[in-house]
């Protein structure tokens, strides 16, 4: 899809449960132009924590915002930076920690909001991958943790492994959208 074609205006259209959604698959990231359902689970993940925060960005706005900020990684071949996403969050104003650190992040996930995650593929070689998780009062859920989900599901902090925790953002927001309106 030409992301030219896409108005910057769009309403938000929802959660998105896996980065290969038609709504936004073939969506272009980057200067290398790599597709999203191939590169795009950073910023799947923002527009989702985006949304549970009830500040709701279209996806084409946060697309477009990731590459002024320069968020995507070798030009987008390797889909976005791991360190990168609170230049977004700074941008939009929305207060956020960072961790490098498995054991904090995964203590921190019931005092937050919302959260993003990067780890490891399964083989390293397979690259990185983002997903969000949502706190709706103590439940947790995640969002295109893996890839081909087509609904939320439950999340443990239990499953994180440290030898695959990259990095961690933790956000909140008073009047954050219950993960119900998902189901």
């Amino acid at each position: 899809m030409n992301n030219s074609k896409i108005e910057l205006s769009e309403q938000n259209f929802g959660y998105i449960f896996r980065q290969s959604d038609p709504t936004v698959s073939d969506i272009r990231y980057g200067v290398s132009r790599q597709k999203v359902k191939n590169v795009g689970c950073g910023i799947v993940a923002i527009y989702n924590v985006m949304l549970s925060l009830n500040k709701p960005q279209s996806f084409a706005e946060i697309a477009a915002e990731a590459r002024k900020l320069r968020m995507p990684w070798l030009f987008g071949f390797f889909g976005t930076k791991p360190r990168s996403l609170g230049r977004y969050f700074d941008k939009m104003e929305i207060p956020y920690s960072r961790t490098d650190s498995a054991e904090e992040f995964c203590g921190r996930l019931e005092n937050c909001s919302a959260a993003i995650i990067c780890t490891w593929n399964d083989r390293r070689s397979e690259g990185i991958h983002f997903y969000s998780i949502i706190n709706d009062g103590g439940r947790l859920t995640s969002l295109n943790r893996f890839c081909n989900e087509t609904k939320p599901s439950a999340f443990s902090p239990e499953s994180v492994r440290g030898d695959r925790f990259i990095t961690g953002y933790l956000l909140s927001q008073e009047g954050s959208a219950p993960i119900s309106t998902l189901e």
